[in-house]
């Protein structure tokens, strides 16, 4: 009798091992090597505008850059290692652009965000919307070559509408860039072999009910994506309509005080989970 018990006990701890491996796999944070490419790279002389640079590609992007006053003239100083906002508008929108971005830079803002501060990427789309995944990415992995104070495994892509819908789109297309994700309002339709692909990456997903169309495409992806994603959430709300997430927003979870846990504490807790 033991002698055909032990090899179903073998068989099985050898199962049971195989998907606990498998199951850490697909959980660890993959790390990207960053591609240059001189069309992303390549910039005309930057335009300085106070506490953001601007500057414009041959692939056609333009974009504005923050890093803290330290790093502005030494971005070569790769021990910095500044985690990177990088903010998407929606459809039509460019006009709001900045107002996403200057959340990030505000002062108690940047302490919670590391000890050094962090940097900011606001990307304008080409069109009146974003539709490039690749070209978006070869974008982002070029600015963090040129300045070396930025930390590639830490990059968070925030959102609204149709820019929230483009980095969900984003973290499926190169799930190896992106940290974190933060979506407002947005409507991607995750499939199943792209969820499985995202799993290393924390999402903060928040719709409405009342925001119709987008509602009923996006909540079942982030409903998801808080299940089965790193350390993520999904915020539901019934008559905010069409918004964008800003960082006072509770998550319904609660801080190791015991306080509510705000989109901004959830923001500190991805790029730096050391200090959770």
């Amino acid at each position: 009798m033991k002698r055909k018990v032990l090899p179903i006990i073998l068989s099985v701890s050898i199962i049971i091992s195989l998907c606990a491996a498998a199951i850490i796999y697909l959980y660890t944070p993959k790390h990207m090597d960053l591609t240059y490419d001189a069309t992303y790279y390549l910039t005309p002389k930057p335009i300085d505008s106070g506490k953001w640079i601007l500057e414009k590609n041959a692939a056609g992007f333009i974009y504005y850059l923050y890093l803290p006053e330290k790093y502005k003239t030494n971005n070569e100083d790769a021990s910095a290692k500044l985690p990177l906002i990088v903010t998407f508008h929606g459809s039509y929108d460019k006009g709001n652009a900045f107002r996403y971005g200057r959340y990030f830079i505000e002062d108690n803002v940047q302490k919670r965000l590391g000890p050094n501060g962090a940097a900011v990427l606001i990307v304008f789309a080409r069109l009146n919307y974003f539709t490039d995944p690749h070209g978006t990415s070869l974008l982002i992995q070029n600015v963090c070559i040129k300045n070396k104070c930025i930390d590639k495994d830490k990059i968070v892509a925030y959102g609204h509408s149709q820019g929230a819908k483009f980095v969900v789109e984003l973290a499926c297309a190169e799930p190896k860039l992106l940290c974190g994700v933060i979506s407002g309002s947005g409507f991607y339709q995750m499939t199943a072999k792209e969820l499985l692909s995202v799993l290393p990456v924390n999402f903060y997903f928040a719709t409405s009910s009342d925001d119709k169309g987008i509602f009923e495409q996006g909540s079942p992806t982030g409903k998801r994506c808080a299940r089965f994603c790193r350390n993520s959430r999904y915020v539901e709300y019934k008559t905010r309509h069409h918004f964008w997430v800003e960082l006072k927003d509770t998550t319904g979870k609660k801080n190791k005080d015991g306080t509510d846990e705000t989109a901004l504490d959830w923001l500190a807790s991805v790029v730096n989970p050391e200090n959770k």
